[in-house]
This record gives structure tokens, C-alpha cells and sequence, in this order.
């Protein structure tokens, strides 16, 4: 489809008289001409028809038939004085096949530039440069850059009869920056002009380089490159060592700083970090947060009543969790059921696996025996005059206004909190200084800003170190830091969960800062050293203890006792009363109870299964608990008004979920050679799509 023009067949002829034999002569070619270029349009055609139709019965052949080579392929390459590198490739491609045109991955790395220019195609006919259309590639010689190193271009459309050894010329103009390797005052180009990552073979590959005066090559430089036939899979890489001889220094080559300034930052990164590391570590050991909580075999009865049983169940979740929540409606209602105040019943609900527990409660006292938020509570969950309520009643009562039953004991538990342990109930406010982080944080931000706008050359090696990296190691270090800020338990072991990422942080900045990885400028290096020190102040408040060191020792206590009951739920015949079965929903370790009905429930004791007036069933639709008991005793046998081991863990798994509470409803709703390992820049690939 690049057929010349008839005239350029048959040039026009001079003027000449009406008659005689010239005239005649020249309209007798003209019809010749026009009717050889016909035939060959036809048979053109029907080649293509009948491939097509050969290679769509038989995939298999279609797949073998398709390739594509390169007859030819001559660049011509021009390193300017600013050390950028413009290049104009010229390719011949040899189509065979269903391709629909060519493709030209160019290989960017990190910090350097790259800007595609134009691409043309050479009329085959007339060898002119036709110059492409950019933009789309639906369109035959439409070409798009599909990605920041991709470029395609349409050379068929999908309809058109496919290539039979068809030969296309083009010719792409491109530039690169930023791609000199700096030796210190030396320059070096180590560049892949040659593409390995292809499937065919390139013939007659020519390159010609031209160094502009600025740049001093060696002697032995002659800019003319050949090579007969490159195999795929190998490119061509050109090494010229430079000299820069002109004054000042090239404005499209990235130098890193000296030495002595990055080697300065470095140590005032470390020496800084390590300081408020320190300053942290000391503070928290102050503060007795690494003091050893009670061992194990310390702790008895005797030990559990002092420090454990003097307060209320309720109370005890209090200030482990240092805030109200469902686990203390959950103690709280356990309480009144184990004193006799209210009894309880569980059903199940639904299909065996997909069931779950509703919870009956009954009153067993008159209302007026209670006191307090005891009274409040019960006056919320069960309505006027009522004497039994139930998890799914409760729901539909408050379906249209929510219910959050822990903002009922939320004021009571803070005022008996500190009227019984003498305390502040308020944890003790911490000098974050996050006037002085803010401003850090925008500080440093700036200097980023500015620093890519006065280089841009740093803009991906700062951007990606911060988004890719950075960013990513903070929010998980931030994450573990506000995990430990109330840990007392092991906090040794578990604060090296916020230590190891600000270290891996800390040491890739240094790294980068002293073998000039990236080669970043001073303020791209200013601004990510500002930023990491943001980071590590922020990390180390976010795990400051909120607690004063009396709150710290009695949540040490209540640690240890904590750590007891654990231990003992991992037995088959656990040191636990019933009766301390409300304490246990407080720690929140009602799962913990339900693992062990699981795992020794049918091999226990049955003294440790069953025991008291009531009946239960862990197996049958419901749990019953009367009220009455036979006493209490080692394990989780009856007593302490739940009848029974699984009357003990369906009452934990189901008063859950009515100290939950209700939901408000929702106000909206929401739908230099061959080479096969490359140089320092180039390279890429090319072929078809």
C-alpha cells in the first residue's frame, strides 16, 4: 500500500505535435504500468487470504509461521554537552504472520530520564519519513506509550490480510539523561544501544556515536560500531570512559555530594536517633515498666485474694483495660448471676454451624435491693415490671435508638475506681511535643518539595524511597508501638517489634547516605534524614506508657494474675473456682474457657463437668442455670450459679453479645559489543504485539 505515483514510472513527456508515434507510445506504458500494479495489489491480496485461512485452520501452524526479524537496524547517537543522549534508531522489520505492528520496551532505571520524541515510518517506495500519529492504536501508524517505558505502534488492523515476509521500515527519536556513571572527577558511558529482550535476530546492525567537544573521549574512540548478526537475547553495549573539559559541570549528569557532607549526616542521623532511643528506654524503666511482674509459682490463694479478689470483677476489668467496655458489662452481669441476683439460660439459635446463642436472663431479686449502676443496668436491659429479658428482646427494643450499655458504668466504675484504690482514674497526659513533630514533618516535607523542583534527576529515587519503602516500614513499627504503649508483660522482648523497623530504617539511610546510592543531592538527603527523625519521635511517643507507675504496678498485678488463670486453663483439671468465673470474662478470657470445655470438657473429672442443683447440656439446644448450687470447688464443675461446665461456656459466649449492646441505625445507606548482561542504561526490547 506505498505504490508510487504512475508518473514517476513513466515520466511526463515533452511537448510534441498531435500526431506521430510518441504519444501513443507513452499512453500505451501508462495502461501497461497501471495494469502490472493492479495484478500485483491481487495477488498481494490473495497470498494474504490464503495464509490467513491456512493459519486459522491450523493454530499450530499459525504459531510456527509467525515471526519477526530485523534485515536492518542503524542508529545514530549524539552525546550533547549536557551529557544528555539523543538517539535515532532506525529499524527494518520483517513481518510474518497476524502481528498487528511493532513494539520498543525501553529499560529506564532508577534516576535517570527518559523522553520519547517521534516516531516515523519510511515509505518503502519513495523512502520519505512519514511522521505517525500519536495518540491511539486503532488506527494504522498509530502509536501510543502504553506505559513509561513501553511504546507500540499499529501496523495492521486486525481485519487486514496478515504479513507475508513484509518489510517496514521506521524510525524512532528518543533521548535519555542523567545516565553517566560519575568516577569520582571521570565520566563514563556504559550504554545498551542494542535491545536483548527479543525473539528474533537483527542483521546488519550499525552504530554511529558522536561526542560533542565538551566531553573528551580516548584516542582510540572512532564512534563507527558494527556487527553482522545479533543473536536474541543479546544486545550491544558501548563503554566509553569521558573527561569533562569544558567549565563547570553537566547539567544532565547526577553527581552524589562529597563524601565528608553525607559521611556528617550520617553520623548526626544515628547519633540523633540513638538519643531518643535512650532518652525513651529511660523514661519507661522510670516509669517501672520493666519491672518483673509476679512469677507463677508465686501466687496462691492467699496472693489471688490480697491482690486480685479485693476488687470487684467489674473493677478488675477496669483497670486492666483502663477504659469500659463489654467485658465489664459481661462481669458485671456474671457477678449478679454467681450472687444468686439474677439466673440464666441459653439457647441455640439457627443451624448447627452457622447457630448462635441467645441469652435469657431472669430477675430473682426485687429491684430495689440494687444499688447504684447495678440498678441502672438491670432497669436498661430488662423493661418496667419485668422480671425476664433475653439478647433478642433487648435488640428489637432498641432497634430504632441503639443501646451501649458500657456508657452506663462508665462514670460509676471511674468514680469507685479511684474512691477503692486511691488512684487517679485518668491516665497522666504525656509531653508528646506534637507541636514540634508537626513542624518537623512539614520542614521536611518542604525540603522534599524543593529539592525535586531544584533536581528533578531526585525525583524517583526520594519518592520511591519514601512511598515504597519508608512509609510503609513506619505504619507497621507506629502499628506495634501503639500495641506496646500498654504492655506489661514481657515489654522487653515485644518493643523490639518497634525497634527493628526504625533500625532497618535508620541503617538504609545511613547506607544510602555513605556509598551514594541514588546519588541524591544534599537537600533531597537533608529531607529524608528530617523525615526519618519525624518518624522515630513519632514512634517513641506513640509508645510512651500513659499510665503514672502506681496505675503500672497494679496493672502488673493484674497481669500476673491474669497470666495465672491462663496457665491454668491450659490444664485438664485447672486451680479455678467458679466462682472466679466473672474475673475471667474481666481479662477477657472467656475464648480461653471455651477452649478448654473443648479440648478437656468430656475427659475431665466429672466432679471438674458437672456439679449443682441445675442441669446442662453442651450438646443440646439449651443451657440452664437455676441459681442454686451445691458449692464451688477446683474446676469448672457447677457452683457459682451456671450449672455446669457448658452452661459456664454458653453463658460466657452468649453474654458477649448482649453487653455489646445495639447498633444505632444507620442515618444513609451505601451502595561496545554483543552483551547479554547489559550496560549501566539502554537496553530494553523490542519486537511485535
Amino acid at each position: 500500500h506505498d505504490r508510487k505515483r504512475l508518473d514517476f514510472f513513466v515520466p511526463a513527456a515533452p511537448a510534441a505535435p498531435a500526431s506521430g508515434t510518441m504519444p501513443l507510445l507513452n499512453r500505451h506504458m501508462r495502461h501497461i504500468v497501471a495494469v502490472c500494479d493492479k495484478i500485483q495489489i491481487v495477488c498481494r491480496y490473495i497470498a494474504g487470504l490464503v495464509v490467513s485461512l491456512a493459519l486459522a485452520a491450523a493454530p499450530s501452524v499459525a504459531q510456527e509461521s509467525k515471526s519477526l526479524d530485523w534485515t536492518a537496524f542503524s542508529i545514530n547517537a549524539r552525546l550533547d554537552s549536557t551529557g544528555t543522549l539523543l538517539v535515532r534508531e532506525r529499524q527494518s522489520i520483517l513481518f510474518t504472520g497476524d502481528w498487528n505492528g511493532g513494539e520498543r520496551l525501553f529499560d529506564v532505571r532508577l534516576g535517570q530520564r527518559f523522553v520519547f520524541r517521534r516516531l516515523l515510518r519510511v515509505d518503502s517506495l519513495t523512502g520519505a519519513e512519514v511522521p505517525m500519529r500519536e495518540g491511539s492504536l486503532d488506527v494504522v501508524d498509530g502509536y501510543r506509550m502504553t506505559d513509561a517505558g513501553t511504546l507500540r505502534w499499529r501496523s495492521r488492523l486486525p481485519d487486514d490480510p496478515v504479513f507475508l515476509n513484509t518489510r517496514i521500515t521506521y524510525v524512532l527519536e528518543y533521548e535519555y539523561a542523567d545516565i553517566l556513571v560519575t568516577e569520582g572527577a571521570a565520566y563514563r558511558l556504559d550504554h545498551e544501544f542494542g535491545f536483548r529482550d527479543r525473539t528474533g535476530t537483527i542483521t546488519n546492525f550499525d552504530l554511529t556515536l558522536r561526542i560533542d567537544s565538551s566531553w573528551r573521549a580516548p584516542a582510540t574512540f572512532t564512534g563507527i560500531f558494527h556487527q553482522q548478526v545479533l543473536e536474541p537475547g543479546l544486545g550491544y553495549v558501548v563503554n566509553v570512559p569521558l573527561t569533562w573539559r569544558a567549565a563547570g559541570v553537566p547539567s544532565a549528569v547526577r553527581r552524589s555530594p562529597p563524601l565528608a557532607p553525607r559521611l556528617a549526616m550520617a553520623a548526626a542521623l544515628l547519633l540523633g536517633i540513638i538519643g531518643m532511643a535512650t532518652q525513651f528506654l529511660r523514661d519507661e524503666t522510670a516509669g517501672g515498666r520493666f519491672d518483673p511482674v509476679t512469677p507463677l509459682d508465686r501466687i496462691d490463694r492467699a496472693w489471688l485474694e490480697t491482690h486480685l479478689f479485693s476488687l470487684s470483677p467489674e473493677l478488675v476489668g477496669y483497670a486492666w483495660d483502663e477504659a469500659v467496655g463489654p467485658p465489664e458489662v459481661s462481669a458485671t452481669l456474671a457477678r449478679l448471676v454467681n450472687e444468686k441476683k439474677l439466673a440464666s439460660r441459653v439457647e441455640s439459635a439457627g443451624r448447627r454451624w452457622l447457630g448462635r446463642r441467645v441469652l435469657h436472663l431472669e430477675l430473682l431479686v426485687p429491684r430495689h435491693e440494687l444499688h447504684g449502676y447495678e440498678r441502672t443496668l438491670i432497669d436498661a436491659f430488662f423493661t418496667s415490671d419485668a422480671t425476664f429479658a433475653s439478647t433478642d428482646g433487648i435488640r428489637e427494643r432498641y432497634k430504632s435508638t441503639g443501646f451501649d450499655p458500657s456508657s452506663i458504668l462508665r462514670q460509676p466504675l471511674t468514680e469507685q475506681f479511684e474512691q477503692t484504690t486511691g488512684l487517679a482514674s485518668t491516665p497522666r497526659p504525656i509531653l508528646r511535643g506534637w507541636p514540634l513533630t508537626l513542624a518537623l514533618t512539614g520542614a521536611g516535607i518542604v525540603l522534599l518539595v524543593l529539592s525535586i523542583v531544584l533536581r528533578p534527576a531526585d525525583t524517583d529515587v526520594a519518592l520511591l524511597s519514601v512511598a515504597l519503602f519508608g512509609v510503609p516500614v513506619f505504619l507497621v513499627a507506629r502499628l506495634q508501638a501503639y500495641l506496646w504503649r500498654r504492655r506489661v508483660v514481657r515489654p522487653g522482648a515485644h518493643l523490639l517489634r518497634v525497634l527493628i523497623p526504625m533500625a532497618l530504617l535508620t541503617a538504609a539511610l545511613c547506607w544510602g547516605l555513605t556509598t551514594g546510592f541514588g546519588m541524591l543531592g544534599l537537600l533531597a538527603s537533608s529531607a529524608l534524614a528530617l523525615l526519618l527523625v519525624t518518624a522515630a519521635r513519632s514512634l517513641f511517643n506513640g509508645a510512651r506508657s500513659v499510665s503514672t507507675k502506681e496505675r503500672l504496678l497494679l496493672r502488673k498485678k493484674l497481669a500476673s494474675a491474669r497470666e495465672y488463670c491462663r496457665a491454668e486453663l491450659k490444664r485438664a483439671a485447672p486451680a479455678l473456682d467458679d466462682s472466679w468465673f466473672p474475673y475471667l470474662l474481666a481479662f477477657g478470657l472467656g475464648r480461653h474457657v471455651e477452649r478448654w470445655f473443648r479440648a478437656f470438657g468430656d475427659a475431665a473429672p466429672a466432679r471438674f463437668r458437672d456439679s449443682g442443683s441445675g442441669s446442662s447440656s453442651s450438646r443440646g439446644s439449651s443451657d440452664s442455670g437455676s441459681g442454686s448450687s451445691g458449692g464451688t470447688f477446683a474446676g469448672f464443675g457447677g457452683g457459682g450459679g451456671f450449672s455446669g461446665a457448658g452452661a459456664t461456656v454458653a453463658f460466657g459466649s452468649a453474654v458477649g453479645a448482649m453487653a455489646s449492646g445495639v447498633s444505632a441505625p444507620s442515618s444513609s445507606s451505601s451502595g561496545g559489543g554483543r552483551s547479554s548482561s547489559g550496560g549501566s542504561s539502554g537496553g530494553g526490547g523490542g519486537g511485535g504485539w
